[in-house]
């Protein structure tokens, strides 16, 4: 039963239901009410909300700021009636290519660095004590301005997932999708400053890397098919390799057309318009989207928990850290990440400078040139990825073990004959380091899958932790890097590659030996039932006992 709109000014008539005989006690008269499908809001003639009639709950404010709440973050039965038919049953695809290129702008943001300074001209060798960085970058700051952006996403890490967890990752990620696209655009200001400004505008660069992982597991714990969960992180993941293949080529044109500074302009341009796009467009859970409807929320409601009461459900939220942390399964999953990134920054961090410095090729050609390995890449996840899906004669862990060994053992293989090649035959050196970075796309049927499928509603912690892997090779890869090329020849570019080669084969064996194939004993309703009960004791939920809680569970 639901009462009949009125309009403002208008008593409410006594056929108000029984649960809400409570309003007629009320000494305030109201004025309006507001009505959706399920839920009735009673304002009051001052314009505050007094009673969310069929949802029991308590709603503070004048009436202006609940609509506004309303029409920006709906309540499940508003959005229903609101449905609009417009991306048919494919909203969630929509919402994965919009996440996807929210993703690479964040990383294109902090890999633009690694472009513009090849275009500064180095005439006048300044350095830090000058302040003036516009003619080039030593060594060691290269070094910091890369290793700088990880020390940041490592201390944000864990905050941001907390936050994430609490709130979701729509308001998260717009607003540190902001923070990266405002940052970008005071870097050209900052470097003219000094090599102190410039760090810090880094740092936040940085800072708002640190959601990218949780916001994949997030998004495809809550809004992928299960049978296409594959397709979901495949097609996420690949932002760490769109990011350069579109970064690269576009900062080459730029830096011919306008300069340097023309590099972080657009960057920083494209990521506002997309984050505010984002902001707009997204919502926590598909439930409350208006472009979702009935059809697709079924199908993407299959296999996740459901119609569980509330109290439970909130309950589930809670993060069992002590029994993840205590999985196996797990921790080869965060291991199998480092040597990922290991290689992933090696090539996309330095394949710049690797192709213009050792290999001879010009700034308009590295540009292009260096976007090659990772488009392949890039290609490659979105195929394994499918593959995965569509596989089933075998079981999910020895897919996992399967395609994890075809990109570490075989991007590993090419990496050792890079090393000892020469540099006489640049176009081979390119083709060979191109299958290398290809290879590892197999990752998305491997770790990357492996990742959500084994923490389901916890996997924007787990995979939000996968970001642990690319930030600590990222503070560590540029130190090591510089510190063994500093002629950039091709021997010391050999033992580059060697120890990533050995450092992936160690990392997969580790995952071959622990990773499992079934969710986790801790992602189960079961796991949780006695936990739910203490919880909702401790809290003192008002009118629930044990008995009670006990009977719900």
């Amino acid at each position: 039963m639901s009462t009949m709109p009125m309009s403002v000014g208008a008593a409410v008539e006594d056929k108000t239901p029984d649960r809400c005989d409570d309003e007629k006690k009320t000494k305030k008269k109201p004025s309006a009410v507001i009505l959706t499908r399920e839920e009735t809001t009673v304002v009051t003639e001052n314009g505050v909300v007094k009673q969310q009639i069929c949802s029991g709950k308590l709603i503070f404010g004048s009436a202006w700021v609940n609509k506004m709440a309303d029409s920006v973050f709906p309540t499940q039965a508003t959005a229903q009636t609101r449905y609009i038919s417009l991306f048919g049953t494919r909203t969630r695809f929509v919402l994965m290519v919009l996440i996807l290129l929210c993703l690479t702008s964040i990383w294109s943001n902090i890999l633009a660095f690694n472009f513009a300074v090849i275009c500064m001209n180095a005439g006048d060798n300044s350095t830090a004590n000058t302040g003036n960085l516009e003619d080039g970058f030593t060594n060691f700051q290269k070094s910091w301005a890369m290793s700088i952006v990880a020390i940041a996403a490592l201390i944000g890490n864990f905050p941001v997932v907390q936050l994430v967890g609490l709130v979701g990752i729509r308001t998260v990620f717009t607003g540190l999708g902001i923070l990266s696209a405002v940052s970008t655009l005071l870097v050209p200001v900052s470097i003219r400053m000094g090599f102190y400004y410039f760090l810090a505008i880094r740092a936040l660069q940085g800072f708002a890397f640190a959601a990218n992982f949780p916001v994949i597991g997030s998004f495809c714990a809550k809004w992928s098919y299960f049978k296409q969960s594959g397709l979901f992180v495949s097609a996420l993941v690949a932002y760490v390799q769109l990011a350069p293949a579109i970064t690269m080529p576009a900062s080459g044109a730029l830096c011919d057309a306008f300069q340097w500074p023309s590099v972080f302009y657009a960057h920083g341009a494209v990521s506002l318009i997309l984050f505010v796009t984002y902001g707009l467009f997204y919502r926590n859970s598909p439930q409350k989207h208006p472009f979702v409807g009935n059809v697709e929320l079924k199908k993407i409601s299959i296999g996740k928990i459901a119609n569980v009461e509330y109290d439970v459900k909130r309950a589930l939220k809670k993060i069992p850290y002590g029994p993840i942390l205590k999985t196996p399964a797990i921790w080869a999953v965060w291991i199998a990440a480092i040597g990922n990134f290991t290689c992933v920054n090696m090539m996309f961090l330095f394949s710049p400078t690797y192709l213009s410095q050792v290999l001879g090729f010009p700034v308009h050609s590295t540009g292009l040139s260096s976007a090659i390995p990772p488009l392949l890449q890039f290609l490659a996840k979105l195929i394994v990825g499918a593959i995965s899906d569509r596989i089933h004669f075998i079981s999910e862990a020895t897919k996992f073990r399967i395609f994890n060994s075809v990109a570490f053992f075989g991007s590993a293989v090419f990496l050792t004959v890079l090393a000892f090649m020469g540099d006489s035959r640049k176009d081979l050196n390119m083709v060979v380091l191109g299958i290398s970075a290809g290879l590892l796309g197999a990752t998305t049927g491997g770790f990357f899958k492996a990742g959500p499928i084994l923490s389901k509603q916890y996997s924007h912690f787990v995979t939000g932790n996968v970001s642990l892997g690319i930030t600590i090779t990222m503070l560590i890869v540029p130190f090591v890097v510089n510190a063994l090329t500093h002629n950039n020849t091709q021997e010391e570019w050999s033992w580059v590659f060697l120890i990533t080669a050995a450092v992936m084969v160690v990392t997969n064996l580790i995952f071959c030996v622990f990773v499992r194939g079934e969710p986790c004993e801790w992602t189960s309703d079961d796991f949780h039932r006695p936990g739910s009960v203490m919880d909702l004791q401790n809290e003192r939920v008002k009118e629930l006992d044990v008995e009670k809680v006990e009977q719900r569970l």
